[in-house]
């Protein structure tokens, strides 16, 4: 018994398969309601997944089990006869198969079972598994087929086996051996190779053909793979098999289609690499000119985005290609941060698109935030049937060109004012001249007594400050006659310090700052006194309450590409400053213009910076004007510098005035007060004079009465020409001195011995001059 025991303990504790006895309760009438585990097995809890049974009711463990097992183990139970069956344990969601076996006692037995959910399942999963292959058989245009791996015998052809090979498959599936026979002969061996490789667990691929009942010969791409079962033995041989005929018959055309395509493409590749090399060589000018073009170029989609941008543009708005390109035009840095500007580019953009040429004016932003006016165009690149390619955004820098064009107008304007105002000054002066003459000599005879002298001298002085209004507006219409000579700075401005400290007033400190050595100018003392005044003059009217005016020179150089309103070349600058009130930029604007005054009416002619700004024109420098309200003026006056010496100073002394005869005169004139009183004088410094005119009057005198010992005659007349008749009169007589007389300062058409206005002082200078 001990060894039975042992035994029996051995085998309970080694069997794989689940063991256990029970114990079964039954009701009144006799049904088995429950069951108690007695003992159970080490591998109870692995088949059940109970854990601790023995000892436990099942109703406890899982109170839904199916009554079928109480009622299967209370008949085990009642009648002694083993049961073995197979069921489905809802609770525990298992499949067993089960042995009971009945054991002393109505109410004992022990059960043997094995869990066979996963045979259950994969049994499901192939019979689901077939089922949904028929369906795909039935329905597929591939002929599919299931053989037993044992016999060869094929168990289901697919509809489309029909259709493909052209023989009924109910004949193929009786006769496993007419498979072979629609096999082509050449591809026989082909055909049946596959079948030891799938036997052996392989998956097998083919390429072969087939000869139908009709002769027809068709490819068959066949692809085998085995069926296993749930210990990997071959139990079935599946095969699927695709009708390949058109696509061979497609692919054979293919290959020629490839073939010519391959001729073709040989000389397609050999064209395009011809006109790549054209279309390189013509890019890269193409580039060439896009990259170099002075102006800013961008090409465009029709909606505004940036493909391509030159050079020109990212060097001015100084961005990187990676920073436009890409993107929105109008976002670009020059529209940056302002709003308008790129609402309004925007409509450009979008007015181009719609087949527009659209040309503005904007005012940017560039390198460094500088403004500028850029001439902005945007222009439509169409296809073929009116279709939008690109745009194409141009732009050019116009700064310089409307200032030029504000600087030409004006010029333009003062040009028109100043012929205007010369010729009033040139009448003046002829009305002047006669009248200043006439009272010079009635001062000089001391016509009259005490008060009809003091009368004439009055009268004088008032003609001699016309005449220095004259001058101004001759200086304005640079028609002013100069004298340009080499002049020292130290000299004029120091000698000029003290009148100007006199004219200004004790509330107006003046200081004068000169650098020590500074080179000689080109300029007319007379007019350079002149100018300085005027300026002294303006800054005293500019601090009513006092202030500090400061004249200062400097040596300054004008190179190439520097930023001056000079040309190339060596200025001396005169700096005069004030403390005053000061102008607005429209007041500087104006402020060289002809009779434009801030004084007041009766407090100033306008014309003393538009006499300044004329001399230093005609002198070959330039003025600039820097001032604002509250900071005071500074008025810049650049002159030439000299590369002649100065010379010594021709004393102003004149000779006694001795009356003695000193020859003929002939004068010429069509004004005749201007005649007149210039015959006076000439009668007075002791000359005969004869009076003509015209020059043609003068040619016939000189034809009578010969040669006269001077020449005194205006330049302007009608017909001939003071010049003319000076070349015609000297070509006769080489030493004839000849004084050229005129209201203008721009007698080009000969070079006379002076230049001067008919004044006596005039009479005097050229006396100076024929003594030398």
């Amino acid at each position: 018994m001990r060894d039975a025991q042992e035994r029996y303990l051995a085998l309970f504790n080694a069997i794989d398969q689940g063991f256990c006895t029970i114990e079964l309760a039954f009701d009144e009438q006799g049904t088995a309601i429950d069951y108690r585990f007695l003992e159970v097995s080490p591998s109870f809890e692995r088949q059940t997944g109970i854990a601790d049974g023995a000892g436990r009711w099942m109703r406890e463990i899982a109170p839904d089990q199916n009554q079928f097992w109480f009622d299967t183990y209370g008949r085990v139970a009642q009648t002694g006869e083993p049961a073995h069956f197979e069921s489905f344990s809802t609770p525990l969601d298992r499949w067993w198969d089960v042995y009971a076996f009945p054991i002393s006692g109505e109410r004992r037995v022990a059960l043997l079972f094995r869990d066979i959910s996963s045979q259950k399942r994969a049994s499901e999963q192939l019979r689901e598994s077939e089922a949904r292959f028929r369906e795909f058989g039935e329905a597929a245009s591939d002929a599919l087929r299931i053989a037993d791996a044992k016999t060869g015998h094929l168990e289901y052809l697919s509809p489309a086996f029909e259709r493909i090979w052209g023989e009924p498959r109910a004949r193929v599936l009786r006769d496993i051996g007419r498979w072979a026979e629609f096999l082509h002969p050449d591809d026989r061996e082909t055909g049946l190779s596959g079948m030891p490789r799938l036997l052996a667990g392989e998956r097998v691929t083919n390429e072969y053909r087939i000869v139908r009942p009709d002769g027809e010969v068709r490819w068959i791409l066949d692809v085998g793979f085995p069926v296993l079962d749930h210990s990997g033995r071959v139990v079935r041989v599946a095969g699927i098999a695709q009708d390949l005929t058109e696509r061979r018959v497609a692919e054979e055309a293919l290959r020629k289609s490839e073939q010519r395509l391959r001729e073709l493409n040989a000389t397609l590749e050999r064209r395009v690499a011809e006109r790549t090399a054209e279309l390189s060589e013509s890019e890269r000018r193409f580039r060439g000119i896009f990259d170099s073009a002075l102006q800013f170029m961008a090409l465009l989609t029709p909606t505004g985005t940036v493909v391509e941008v030159n050079r020109t543009a990212l060097a001015w708005s100084e961005i990187t290609t990676d920073e436009i390109v890409g993107k929105p035009f109008w976002l670009a840095a020059p529209m940056r941060d302002d709003p308008a500007l790129q609402a309004s580019i925007q409509a450009c953009v979008e007015r181009a698109a719609a087949g527009e040429t659209v040309r503005e004016e904007h005012e940017m932003r560039g390198a460094g935030d500088a403004r500028a006016i850029i001439d902005f165009s945007v222009k439509p690149v169409p296809g073929e049937g009116g279709k939008m390619l690109w745009l194409v955004a141009e732009g050019r820098d116009i700064t310089e060109l409307k200032q030029a064009q504000e600087a030409l107008r004006q010029a333009q304007k003062m040009e028109s004012m100043g012929q205007l105002t010369g010729g009033v000054a040139h009448d003046f002066n002829d009305l002047l001249t006669p009248i200043i003459g006439s009272l010079d000599m009635s001062v000089r005879r001391g016509v009259g007594n005490d008060r009809e002298r003091r009368l004439v001298a009055g009268a004088l002085q008032s003609a001699e400050r016309a005449k220095t209004l004259v001058q101004r507006l001759l200086a304005f219409a640079r028609r002013q006659p100069l004298q340009p000579t080499p002049v020292d700075l130290h000299t004029v401005i120091d000698g000029l310090a003290g009148l100007i400290e006199s004219t200004l007033g004790p509330h107006i400190t003046v200081n004068v700052r000169l650098a020590a050595e500074l080179p000689p100018v080109s300029a007319d003392p007379n007019q350079l006194e002149m100018a300085l005044l005027n300026l002294a003059v303006n800054a005293r009217d500019a601090m009513p309450e006092g202030g500090v005016l400061t004249i200062e020179a400097r040596r300054e150089s004008v190179g190439t590409g520097q930023r001056s309103p000079l040309r190339q070349g060596h200025y001396v600058l005169i700096r005069v400053s004030d403390t005053g009130v000061g102008m607005d930029k429209a007041t500087v604007a104006r402020a060289v213009e002809p009779f434009f005054s801030t004084k007041g009416i009766g407090r100033g002619t306008g014309l003393g910076l538009s006499m300044v700004h004329g001399l230093a024109a005609q002198l070959g420098g330039g003025l600039t004007i820097d001032s604002a309200p509250g900071r005071g003026t500074t008025v810049e006056l650049g002159l030439p510098v000299s590369l002649a010496p100065i010379e010594a100073a021709e004393s102003a002394a004149t000779a006694p005035h001795e009356r003695r005869e000193r020859g003929t005169a002939l004068l010429v004139d069509d004004e005749e007060l201007v005649r007149m009183s210039t015959a006076d004088m000439l009668m007075d410094l002791g000359f005969e004079v004869i009076e003509t005119r015209s020059a043609e009057d003068s040619l016939r005198m000189v034809e009578q009465r010969g040669m006269p010992d001077v020449l005194v005659t205006d330049h302007l007349m009608p017909g001939m020409t003071g010049a003319d008749l000076a070349r015609t009169l000297r070509a006769k007589a080489a030493d004839l001195p000849v004084l050229i007389v005129s209201g203008y300062a721009e007698a080009t058409a000969s070079r006379p011995i002076c230049r001067a206005s008919p004044s006596r002082s005039a009479m005097r200078s050229w006396r100076r001059r024929s003594r030398r």
